[in-house]
């Protein structure tokens, strides 16, 4: 129930690309997570194959459960390779994500977060999160949250209806 009620919230405050000012944003939904791309996969796993690609990801670092999505990933994305420092792109449910250490990451990796409304300590987990001074950038998809850590950037928050 949680979930549903959850869900109808997000299409109530959530929109599409337009009215988004933040031209770094708005370059990623419209030319990557809104290009139709035929993957037969969950969601979480469609956003990243689509960022790995949009952003020309090499590396990937995948916590916890994860790690049996591999094969699938360099099926998709033949050039990525599976690291534990420094990754472009790190690939976790947030519930893992203490064993994370944020404060380590570059500037221009994407932290991919699934299941952000799967419970309520979940979306708190995400909300504490969004708060984080470091973090700059987060896109809540309802499925999945992607979190920039962009220096150059103003605080943003965006919930975005993919």
């Amino acid at each position: 129930m949680f979930r549903f009620i959850s869900y109808i919230k997000f299409l109530l405050t959530s929109n599409n690309q337009h009215g988004i000012h933040s031209p770094f944003v708005y370059e990623y939904i419209t030319n990557c997570l809104y290009t139709k791309r035929e993957l037969k996969l969950p969601i979480t796993l469609k956003v990243l194959i689509k960022s790995i690609d949009y952003f020309n990801y090499k590396s990937i670092f995948l916590v916890g459960d994860y790690n049996t999505s591999e094969e699938l990933i360099k099926q998709h994305c033949s050039n990525i390779s599976t690291v534990e420092n420094n990754p472009d792109i790190i690939l976790a449910n947030i519930n893992d994500l203490k064993s994370i250490n944020l404060n380590t990451l570059s500037n221009d990796c994407m932290l991919l977060l699934d299941g952000i409304h799967k419970n309520k300590k979940n979306l708190e987990i995400w909300k504490n999160l969004k708060a984080e001074n470091h973090i700059k950038v987060t896109i809540d998809m309802f499925y999945c949250g992607a979190v920039f850590f962009r220096r150059e950037q103003a605080k943003e928050h965006f919930k975005i209806r993919i």
